[in-house]
């Protein structure tokens, strides 16, 4: 079953549609206007949703920024109204625990669903009011968003997402739900998060994190091979190591031309490919070798303990196990450093750091969307992949090769690369 974050911007100005939530508004209650805009803002998510699980905030805080809220819902009504709901068979709502970091989860019931039929809601009654493009989060652990500064760069970067989203919204994307029936995915907004520190150079606001979210981030790979779009079948293509070619690309203005940069002979022993990626990704963030070297098996025992573990997991701690008996983690990662040897004073330099670099990641992603947008090829990307019709393997191709850094932001390359 897919599972979607609630968006703020559904809305709709049919007159039929306010009339409906009127009269439901007053079945459940209450007579005020400012539980009908929650109801009506629910409705249109459960509508355009009626097969996902969708998750809901129930914090005692506002439920967004003023750009990522248009519609200003409050959130005391916010709450009353899912509680309305599920009291009276609308709803099926599994409350989040903050201490577990669980988020609430509603879904539609069969008896919302006929109510929308009996009102005659339809595709063409909802769409998005004052979409949110560009994100902003504060560099802490409530991970809360603020609305970000209308600098030149957001305001081309958010001209770009436009047509991105105008072109994603004018084709026609089926995605499999959970009971797997393909449906049209509509009111699609893609956007891009970009992480606010204390302190970024001038003009580097939005020099950190960056990754661009659409619809197919959260779905499982064996239902992204089933998406279809324009009524045509699918290919993902991963762009080849991703972030070590945009640390290259940035640093020495070209991309790595080593065969495989993830090919790593250490005592004359091949170390497993996913083993020495996984190495190189959490070295972005980190201070220290060691440090990397405990993320690292941290995180395959983590995922072969859980109580559910799939074999593979297991398999991938055992072999995480049986490799750093015979030659040490910090003993690895100075092998890739020296493999990688003109880009490594750029790894180990902290958390703010490996924000910086995954943004100039994000950066190139963004500019294979602009060069496919510009053909008028819909993509759907996932992280550092790309899904495009078949017929448009190639072009693609093409494009993740002779892609290239473009300094957008237009800041020198020193204080592009300088310490956060």
């Amino acid at each position: 079953m897919s599972m979607s974050k609630i968006n703020l911007h559904l809305t709709s100005d049919s007159c039929h549609i306010d009339e409906s939530v009127k009269q439901l508004n007053i079945e459940l209650g209450s007579k005020r206007p400012e539980p009908r805009k929650a109801l009506k803002l629910i409705l249109c998510n459960l509508y355009n949703k009626p097969n996902d699980l969708i998750l809901v905030s129930r914090r005692k805080r506002p439920l967004a920024t003023p750009e990522g809220n248009p519609l200003g819902i409050g959130t005391d009504a916010f709450i009353d109204t899912l509680d309305a709901l599920e009291r009276d068979g609308y709803i099926h709502q599994k409350l989040g625990t903050h201490s577990m970091k669980k988020t609430t989860e509603i879904k539609a019931t069969e008896k919302i669903i006929d109510w929308f039929r009996s009102h005659h809601w339809s595709d063409d009654d909802i769409f998005i009011f004052n979409p949110q493009h560009i994100r902003y989060r504060l560099n802490e652990g409530k991970k809360c968003f603020i609305d970000p500064e209308h600098t030149p760069f957001y305001s081309w970067s958010d001209d770009w997402m436009k047509k991105y989203n105008e072109l994603l919204n004018s084709s026609s994307i089926q995605l499999p739900n959970g009971e797997d029936v393909l449906e049209d995915e509509n009111n699609i907004t893609a956007y891009r998060t970009f992480i606010k520190h204390d302190q970024h150079p001038k003009n580097g606001e939005f020099l950190y994190g960056g990754r661009l979210v659409g619809p197919a981030v959260n779905m499982p790979e064996e239902d992204r091979k089933r998406i279809t779009i324009n009524g045509d079948p699918t290919v993902e293509e991963d762009r080849p190591a991703s972030h070590l070619n945009a640390m290259y690309s940035v640093i020495t203005g070209k991309p790595c031309s080593l065969a495989d940069p993830y090919e790593l002979i250490v005592n004359n022993k091949l170390v497993p490919r996913p083993i020495v990626k996984k190495l190189a990704s959490f070295s972005q963030g980190a201070k220290t070798a060691l440090g990397v070297s405990r993320s690292v098996g941290n995180s395959y025992k983590r995922e072969a303990t859980k109580k559910d573990a799939k074999q593979g997991d297991k398999d991938k701690h055992s072999e995480w196990l049986k490799v750093i008996n015979k030659a040490s983690g910090t003993t690895i990662h100075a092998a890739l450093m020296a493999k990688h040897y003109p880009i490594k004073d750029y790894y180990l330099r902290g958390k703010q750091y490996g924000d910086k670099i995954q943004c100039w990641e994000a950066d190139i992603v963004f500019e294979v969307v602009i060069k496919l947008t510009e053909r008028g090829i819909p993509c759907l990307t996932v992280y550092d992949s790309f899904i495009v019709q078949e017929q448009h393997q190639y072009v693609l191709k093409d494009i993740m090769d002779n892609v290239t850094f473009i300094n957008r932001r237009e800041i020198d390359k020193e204080t592009l690369l300088g310490s956060p």
